[in-house]
């Protein structure tokens, strides 16, 4: 018996166009899973859309099979409808909304957004990443049946992640899934180009051959991915700080670690301890205040501790009746709530007036306003940030960060009240532990499977031995940090071994850290012992300098990035948050404990230097209420707004429409005209009946369509001869096909796809 040759085609369509779209998707949704797994950044969960976006896009163009060129030129246009709808909502407003302005920003953001310290520039580099990795990867794999070089750029992401990240054994997952579906990929395009192959020299596969090689490639990409995670490696050597000085996920400043080894110090929202750092001083602010005391200035407060790291609160707490959200205010006192009883505020407190002169970057992305305490007032309107009792939405009970509704350029002027604490060390040692129901959150302390949260809960207990209140326990450990016969401070500390908290290792092995890991282990203690605890993020004094043209006596400090500083605030009942410093002195600054009583703020009586950028007024103190504000609403910069989530919603159903109208117009053969025609029919209600032959179900459409019904069976004939003939159909009637197909979808908008009248099956 001899078997009949194969058919030619002028093209080979990918058998697995609707699987493999979805396992393209799949593996972009590991991928971005397994970078934000990494620990780069705080929040980026619409970096998972992206490249998910970019492997439909890729597969839609795929299977309609486009000209390369088109694809090309289309590429951009893809990029931003996937990115911008996703990322607009999270830019952080620095006082310029022009579009030239916002489109400078995009771009900036799009090409060096990996380098930066801020996490929405990084989101956007990162998403741009990933759109092309996830366009790359589909194109490659369904049209171009290039599996390998489909995978090699996700493949590149995965090792620069896995290399870099201070926490391995979060990635290994999503790592290994990714590993998995790439091979399911690149054995799937392997079998698209030979059956390509196979057709083109008219050799016909074996019935059901695909079915049995899907499965045993799953089987085999399954059970290696097991072995690799259950093998254990041949040496535990941290070969990646050989490639990359500075310990994984070095940090860049004070903040949040990125793709670098040893950064610049310089503020950032995150405290995450991480690689070496360089100290590069230029100055960011100046500023004086009406206290002789010493003061620092606050920038943010993070609240969230994960993994001996420290991040901005995210609206994630587990409290009933409270949560986190943002306020408008027009400017004066802040919208707070200062009854003692709440706990917001403690007694005794001294209201201290700062006047700041800020520089572009002194609080990195976000025009963040700065105070010398407890956030009380400012003179400019905004967004204030912080814990909400949902029972009585008019006020905050914390002020964690206050977002300007102005940009900061240069010799920007803003003046902010604070709140010093002037509780004495007797009065804390008698406050007590009855704390209000909101202080329970600060008291969050995540354990893990890597044993960190163990051994600081024990080292704690041992360094609190004998103390029988929380504020001598509090001292002891700041104390026990600050003695340089146990801890030194260094701006290169020793690299941590993988799997290990930054935290830990400081606290058991290296003993030598600078700022970020003092007040991350003292603020974990503190948490391990149950009490409220958070750390926060800004300057320390900085260097006094003469001011001109001012009363005389008062003096100007200037703060230079080498002073991005984080310390600790513990609550005690009735007194409010009271500051620790755990950090010794050093080279990066005098750092000394805090005073407490009447010598915390020695406030000098009112200067008569020149007024600030004229603003609302207010006053100093408490009696005013705060002014009329909005409602809670999300915080910009970590969640999409619900004008951006309609934007994706209608960017998503855009990029669909896209590619269906794109998949319609572009039938390569003969069967994918055909295949279009019953999709049409479909969507008509007019679906093709089993075992219904193709001029059987050409003349039912043309019954609902008879300005078509000779192009209808005339495709029908095309159709029968290119699936049941021996010889199949030349290229002058695949091109004839096609015609029809033209002729049929320009009728298709009146007739099949209308839907106010329907023809009854015959």
């Amino acid at each position: 018996m001899q078997l009949a040759p194969a058919r030619p085609s002028l093209r080979v369509v990918a058998p697995w166009p609707l699987t493999g779209g979805v396992i393209c998707a799949a593996l972009m949704a590991a991928v971005a899973w397994a970078v934000l797994s990494g620990g780069w950044v705080s929040s980026g969960g619409g970096a998972v859309v992206v490249a998910v976006a970019a492997a439909v896009e890729g597969a839609l163009l795929a299977q309609a099979r486009v000209p390369r060129i088109v694809t090309l030129v289309l590429a951009p246009v893809l990029a931003l409808a996937a990115i911008v709808p996703t990322t607009l909502g999270a830019m952080p407003y620095d006082g310029v909304s022009s579009a030239g302005h916002v489109v400078g920003r995009y771009l900036a953001a799009l090409l060096g957004g990996l380098g930066a310290s801020s996490d929405w520039p990084f989101i956007v580099g990162l998403c741009a990443v990933l759109w092309l990795c996830g366009y790359w990867l589909a194109w490659m794999a369904l049209r171009e049946f290039r599996g390998v070089l489909a995978v090699l750029p996700l493949y590149a992401v995965l090792a620069i992640n896995v290399l870099n990240t201070k926490s391995p054994n979060n990635v290994a997952l999503p790592e290994a899934i990714a590993v998995c579906l790439s091979l399911v990929v690149v054995a799937g395009a392997h079998l698209d180009a030979l059956q390509a192959r196979w057709t083109r020299q008219r050799v016909p596969p074996l019935p059901g051959m695909r079915t049995r090689f899907a499965v045993s490639v799953a089987a085999a990409a399954v059970l290696l991915t097991v072995a690799a995670l259950l093998i254990p490696p041949f040496s535990t050597a941290d070969i990646s700080s050989r490639f990359f000085p500075g310990g994984g996920g070095g940090t860049t400043g004070q903040g949040a670690g990125r793709l670098s080894g040893a950064g610049a110090i310089q503020f950032a929202g995150a405290t995450v301890p991480g690689g070496a750092l360089v100290s590069q001083p230029h100055q960011v602010l100046a500023y004086t205040v009406n206290t002789n005391a010493p003061v620092y200035l606050r920038v943010i407060n993070d609240t969230q501790f994960l993994a001996g790291n420290w991040f901005p609160d995210e609206g994630s707490g587990t409290l009933q009746n409270i949560g986190f959200g943002g306020l408008h205010f027009k400017g004066g006192n802040l919208p707070r709530d200062r009854s003692l009883a709440d706990g917001g505020v403690g007694a005794g407190e001294v209201a201290v007036q700062a006047n700041i002169v800020l520089q572009p970057g002194a609080t990195g992305q976000t025009s963040y306003a700065v105070f010398a305490g407890e956030p009380n007032a400012v003179d400019r309107s905004g967004i204030a940030f912080g814990l909400i009792d949902t029972s009585r939405p008019g006020s905050l009970l914390t002020v964690d960060s206050l977002q300007m509704d102005i940009g900061i350029s240069t010799g920007t002027q803003v003046r902010t009240t604070a709140l010093i604490p002037t509780a004495s060390a007797g009065q804390l040692r008698q406050a007590g532990t009855k704390y209000p129901p909101f202080l329970l959150e600060y008291t969050n302390f995540q354990r893990d499977d890597t044993g960190g949260a163990d051994v600081i809960t024990r080292l704690a207990k041992e360094w609190t031995a004998g103390t029988t209140n929380a504020y001598d326990a509090a001292s002891a450990i700041e104390s026990h940090l600050r003695n340089p016969r146990f801890f030194a401070y260094t701006l290169a500390p020793p690299t941590v071994p993988d799997g290990e908290w930054p935290i830990v290792y400081f606290l058991t092995v290296s003993h030598a850290g600078y700022c970020q890991y003092f007040a991350s282990s003292m603020g974990a203690m503190l948490r391990s012992l149950g009490i409220p605890t958070r750390l926060v993020s800004g300057y320390g004094p900085g260097v006094t300098q003469s001011q001109t043209g001012g009363r005389h006596g008062v003096r100007q400090q200037v703060v230079t990035t080498s002073d991005a500083h984080t310390w600790v605030e513990a609550y005690f009942p009735g007194y409010g948050w009271i500051p620790f410093e755990p950090t010794p002195p050093s080279s990066a600054g005098n750092y000394v404990p805090f005073a407490r009583g009447t010598a915390a703020a020695a406030v000098a009586p009112p200067t008569t230097t020149a007024p600030a950028t004229p603003g609302p007024s207010f006053k100093l103190g408490f009696g005013e209420a705060p002014p009329a504000g909005g409602g809670a609403t999300p915080k910009g910069a970590t969640g999409p707004s619900p004008l951006t989530v309609l934007g994706a919603i209608a960017g998503a159903v855009l990029l669909l429409v896209l590619g269906y109208g794109m998949w319609l117009l572009g039938p390569r053969s003969p069967r994918g005209a055909w295949r279009r025609l019953e999709t049409l029919g479909i969507a008509r209600g007019m679906p093709r009946r089993p075992g219904e032959t193709h001029r059987e179900y050409a003349n039912r459409v043309a019954a609902a369509v008879p300005r078509v019904a000779s192009a209808l069976r005339e495709l029908a004939s095309l159709m029968g001869r290119y699936e049941f003939s021996p010889e199949g159909v030349d290229g002058v009637a695949a091109h004839r096909a096609l015609t029809l197909w033209r002729r049929i979808l320009a009728a298709a908008p009146r007739s099949i796809l209308a839907s106010g009248r329907r023809v009854s099956p015959v």
